[in-house]
């Protein structure tokens, strides 16, 4: 899926109306890109974890480090302390469904246009890449970077096209 909307090409034959339904268009677009990168994110966290759950060897970069975290302290103490390992299971679950939850209302309030999530999104995903290099994690802190590279794509693409929507009439006519 592009990441950034193409520029529309100025030409006498379109009419500002045409010109702000096509900037519209693209920051819907660019809105709905931004939103998946969280969906994205939230996705391939919950699969790390149930990959995590089943003891699987694997896992997508792509996710979280936090929720890795939080999975290997539930695991570690639920075998060092096998009489309360439903109430550490059940603790892990928790804080990973919240913060599954969290990544994805991102989402979700990303694709209803909510802008001032995006930046707060790439912080907290920043953070997150932290840990993954904290924890020498290379792949993993690629694809941080890769993934907060796209967040800050789209943003700037929504903030651009948000300019040119508040330009005066008279200036986009005069393009």
């Amino acid at each position: 899926m592009q990441q950034t909307p193409n520029p529309i090409s100025e030409t006498a034959f379109s009419s500002v109306e045409t010109q702000a339904l096509f900037r519209k268009q693209q920051q819907i677009q660019a809105y709905a890109v931004a939103g998946s990168n969280f969906y994205s994110i939230a996705v391939f966290s919950l699969i790390n974890s149930i990959i995590n759950f089943f003891q699987g060897g694997i896992y997508f970069p792509i996710g979280l480090a936090i929720t890795q975290i939080i999975d290997s302290f539930s695991y570690v103490f639920q075998k060092e302390i096998p009489s309360a390992s439903t109430i550490f299971f059940i603790v892990g679950l928790v804080l990973n469904l919240a913060i599954f939850g969290v990544v994805a209302l991102f989402g979700f309030f990303i694709k209803k246009q909510k802008t001032w999530l995006i930046p707060t999104g790439g912080v907290l995903y920043l953070l997150d890449g932290l840990l993954m290099l904290v924890f020498q994690d290379w792949i993993g802190t690629a694809f941080h970077a890769y993934f907060l590279f796209r967040i800050w794509s789209n943003w700037q693409a929504i903030r651009n096209l948000s300019d040119v929507k508040n330009t005066p009439q008279s200036a986009i006519g005069s393009l």
